[in-house]
C-alpha cells in the first residue's frame, strides 16, 4: 500500500537545514496518521528507512520535492511528468562556483534548468521566503504558499546573554554561522576584520561552517595572513549542535555579508538567542530579519566594521536589537511554522491528491 506522502529530496544528511526541515515535515504528517516515506537519490547510514529514487512509483496521494540543487530526484520527477508539491529553498546561482568548483556550478545550474521544466507540473509551490515565493510566480506556479523552513536547533535555542554585560572595549566576537563559500562572502568579513581591529584590538571573527567548496577555504586563509589578522580568526568548522548553541552564546554579534540566502537560518538563530544581527541586504535576508538587525544596503569592509563597531561598542543599542530580535524570532518557532506547513498542505491531503 502507497503512503499518503512522499518526502522527495536528493539526500537526507545530518546539520543540512533541507534534511532537518524534512524530517520535521514527517514528523508533523506522522503525528496526524499520515503515512510518510522519504524517497533519495543518495541514501546513508542516517536514512536506513527511506527508498532510492529509482523504486519510486510516484503513487503517493502527494509528493513533495525539497528543491535546492539540480539532482535525479528532480529529474525522475520531470521524466515521470508526475505532479508535485515544490517546496523550493531558492539555488545560488551558477556564476559564484564556476572559477571555484565548476561541477557544482554545472549542478546548480542543473537546478535552475530543472525548476523551469518542474514549474508546469507543481501542483503547489511552497516557497520559504517571499523571496523565493516570487520566483516561482515568475515562472508560472500560479498556486504558491509561503510557509518557512522548519526549524529547531537541539532542544530549541534558550536567549543567551540577557544579563548583557559590557563588551571589552578593546575586543569582541564576531560570528558567522554557514557553509563558507563564494555566495556567502566570508571574505568580505575578514576585509572588515581588518579595519574593525584599528578600534578593537583584541575583537576576533569567528567562521562557523563547512567549506563549500574547499578551495575557498583556503583562498579565505590566505587573505587573512595578507591581511596580517590570521591570528584573530577562528575557523570552527562544521560543530554539533551544542558547540553552535556555545558560539551563539559565547559571541556578541552575528555578521552576514552573504549575497545570496533564499531564507538564512543561521539568522533566526542568532535573533532566537538574543544575539544581535549586522547584515548585508541580499536576497531574502531584510525579509528574514524584519526590523530586528542592523542592515545594511553598503557591505564594504569599512562600512561593515563601522556598524560592527556600533554595536559593539553601544549596550543600549545591544540590549535593543537583543530584545526586538527575540521577539521577531517567534515568527519563526516550530509551533507557529508546523502550522503554516499544515495549512500549505491539509486542502491537498484532504482532496485525496
Amino acid at each position: 500500500m502507497s503512503p499518503a506522502v512522499d518526502l522527495l529530496i536528493p539526500q537526507m544528511a545530518s546539520g543540512d537545514a533541507t534534511s532537518n526541515h524534512t524530517r520535521l515535515i514527517r514528523e508533523l504528517l506522522e503525528e496526524r496518521g499520515i503515512g510518510v516515506r522519504i524517497v533519495v537519490e543518495r541514501k546513508n547510514r542516517s536514512d536506513s528507512d527511506s527508498i532510492p529514487i529509482e523504486k519510486w512509483k510516484g503513487d503517493a496521494k502527494v509528493s513533495i520535492l525539497q528543491h535546492s540543487i539540480g539532482s535525479e530526484v528532480a529529474q525522475s520527477v520531470i521524466r515521470k511528468k508526475a505532479p508535485v508539491v515544490l517546496n523550493y529553498h531558492n539555488i545560488t546561482p551558477a556564476n559564484y562556483f564556476q572559477a571555484w568548483q565548476p561541477e557544482l556550478a554545472k549542478s546548480v545550474q542543473r537546478g535552475r534548468q530543472q525548476l523551469s521544466q518542474l514549474a508546469p507540473i507543481t501542483r503547489r509551490g511552497i516557497a520559504d521566503s517571499k523571496f523565493n515565493a516570487r520566483e516561482l510566480r515568475g515562472l508560472g506556479v500560479d498556486d504558491v504558499v509561503v510557509a518557512p523552513v522548519l526549524w529547531q536547533l537541539g532542544s530549541g535555542p534558550q536567549p543567551a546573554n540577557q544579563s548583557d554585560d559590557a563588551v571589552d572595549e578593546e575586543g569582541g566576537t564576531v560570528l558567522f554561522v554557514g557553509r563558507l563559500a563564494p555566495n556567502k562572502c566570508q571574505h568580505d568579513l575578514i576585509a572588515a576584520l581588518a579595519v574593525l581591529l584599528r578600534f578593537r584590538p583584541q575583537s576576533r571573527l569567528v567562521l562557523v561552517g563547512d567549506a563549500s567548496p574547499p578551495q575557498y577555504l583556503q583562498s579565505l586563509k590566505s587573505l587573512a595572513r595578507r591581511l596580517d589578522v590570521i591570528d584573530r580568526v577562528v575557523f570552527a568548522g562544521k560543530v554539533s549542535d551544542k558547540k553552535l548553541l556555545q558560539w551563539y552564546q559565547l559571541s556578541d554579534v552575528l555578521a552576514c555579508a552573504s549575497e545570496h540566502e533564499g531564507f538564512g537560518v543561521p539568522l533566526v538563530e542568532a535573533m532566537a538567542n538574543g544575539l544581535p544581527v549586522v547584515a548585508f541586504d541580499a536576497a531574502a535576508v531584510g525579509e528574514t530579519l524584519g526590523d530586528s538587525g542592523i542592515v545594511l544596503s553598503d557591505k564594504r569592509p569599512a562600512t561593515m566594521a563601522m556598524a560592527l563597531q556600533r554595536v559593539l561598542g553601544d549596550q543600549y543599542l545591544r540590549t535593543s536589537l537583543r530584545r526586538r530580535g527575540i521577539e521577531s524570532a517567534q515568527r519563526f518557532d516550530i509551533s507557529v511554522t508546523r502550522e503554516q506547513m499544515w495549512v500549505a498542505l491539509k486542502d491537498l491531503l484532504e482532496a485525496g491528491g
